[in-house]
């Protein structure tokens, strides 16, 4: 009996379907379904977004997005996603799904458009079959923290703070100014203050007492955020950053041993993160801490126009 694929567009009630999908897709994908709700709540208007949603039979089983990068400032810098249920993989969803989201970067004027592919050779292989050049490489690893090294001796001047403690505005000065240097196939040029607060200080993952800032002589010179799933105990880095003047001292081996004890007392068991390959300085940070690397996933670029 032949199954029938129907392709629609999302709405944001379809999140919690959705999440199902990543979930069983990606061993790193841990936010909980409010988290994926505020991402569609706070995406830009001039991110053009498009979504789409398959369904067999009534069921979903797969879905898509794409859009224009909004955090560049690379003119017709623009993304898809595509994610589909590994029980469905290899029967046309993905090809479903994708053709509608290109059609719709083009129309929109996207010139140079990235995804991403999971070490899966076949995932690589869809990716190059549509077009795409391999580009960063980056090592998803995770660690339990009952297994962490004790924390570190803190050098004179140096005194830490909670997220919630040192405040948004001193915490995203310091993101948006060390963020810039972020390893990457597209430039990171930041997102407004009252964006930033909507989509990350607010979300319902962030950990804003376990999240750490360093400061060195009071001022906030390196910070590391993490986000939490409470219902699963597993916790995701969402980035690490130190100031340009302020980098090779320590400080973020010092933000992340003190934030992942602090998970652990709060009870999140696991904790993931995720570096580009080129990034060997906070590679040798994880590393330290004890951080196992059990997956990898690879950007995929194509120029869609010049």
């Amino acid at each position: 009996m032949s199954s029938e694929l129907l392709i629609r567009e999302m709405t944001i009630e379809d999140v919690p379907e959705l999440a199902r999908v990543r979930y069983a897709s990606f061993g790193w994908f841990i936010s909980s379904v409010a988290q994926q709700q505020v991402w569609w709540r706070t995406a830009l208007p001039e991110g053009r977004v498009r979504r789409l949603l398959a369904l067999r039979d009534g069921r979903v089983v797969g879905g898509a997005a794409g859009g224009f990068n909004v955090t560049t400032t690379e003119p017709g810098a623009g993304y898809v996603q595509v994610e589909v249920h590994p029980d469905e993989r290899r029967r046309g969803v993905g090809s479903a799904l994708y053709e509608q989201i290109e059609e719709h970067l083009r129309a929109i004027g996207v010139r140079r458009v990235r995804t991403f592919a999971t070490e899966n050779p076949a995932d690589q292989h869809w990716a190059e079959a549509r077009g795409y050049t391999q580009g960063a490489h980056d090592r998803y690893a995770r660690l339990d923290t009952a297994q962490l090294p004790p924390p570190l001796p803190l050098p004179p001047g140096v005194t830490t703070l909670s997220l919630r403690e040192a405040g948004p505005q001193t915490v995203y000065d310091l993101d948006q100014a060390a963020s810039v240097d972020e390893p990457g196939d597209m430039s990171f040029d930041g997102i407004p203050y009252d964006t930033w607060l909507a989509r990350y200080w607010n979300s319902p993952d962030q950990q804003l007492d376990v999240g750490t800032v360093v400061l060195v002589d009071g001022v906030a010179a390196s910070a590391t955020f993490l986000e939490a799933n409470r219902e699963l105990g597993k916790g995701i880095s969402t980035g690490t950053c130190t100031l340009r003047e302020y980098r090779g001292r320590g400080l973020a081996k010092i933000a992340k041993v003190v934030a992942l004890h602090k998970a652990a007392q709060a009870g999140i068991h696991t904790a993931i993160t995720c570096n580009d390959y080129t990034n060997a300085p906070m590679i040798a940070v994880n590393d330290w801490l004890g951080y196992q690397p059990f997956a990898s996933e690879y950007a995929y670029l194509k120029q869609l126009a010049d």
